[in-house]
């Protein structure tokens, strides 16, 4: 009894690693989905299903790839 208890224990941390190592690798391959425009966009994230949110960030598209622009502060518009 005490070898069946031992093999099935090994086997299910087996399955919970490899389980997680399967679903790590299949969110990593996902293709962000971006919500746009000609040359403005929403990247979504995440979606929240709770609150039927979705969480993300704005973005451009410069040069044909889709870029986030930099938000550090306000800046002062010059004329040169």
């Amino acid at each position: 009894m005490n070898r069946w208890i031992r093999t099935i224990f090994v086997a299910t941390i087996l399955g919970v690693f490899f389980g997680a190592g399967w679903m790590f690798a299949q969110q990593q391959t996902q293709t962000p989905t971006i919500i746009s425009g000609s040359d403005v966009g929403f990247r979504v994230d995440q979606q929240r299903t709770q609150f039927g949110r979705l969480a993300g960030s704005w973005v451009v598209r410069f040069n044909g790839q889709w870029v986030e622009p930099d938000t550090s502060g306000p800046r002062a518009l010059t004329a040169r």
